[in-house]
């Protein structure tokens, strides 16, 4: 079972447009910095999707 930034990762390598974004979370500094990333955004993304909601 995949969680956080992990998940995101496993999916762009399923898709292949993003598949070289994913190949390059498989460095675990880059998949650890995503982590990072993910974990910041989290507490607002009520918010971000607020903003971003079609309207």
């Amino acid at each position: 079972m995949l969680s956080g930034a992990a998940v995101f990762a496993a999916m762009w390598r399923a898709v292949p447009l993003l598949r070289p974004l994913g190949l390059a979370t498989r460095s675990r500094w880059v998949l650890a910095s995503l982590e990072q990333f993910y974990l910041a955004v989290l507490p607002i993304r009520p918010r971000l999707q607020w903003v971003f909601a079609d309207r």
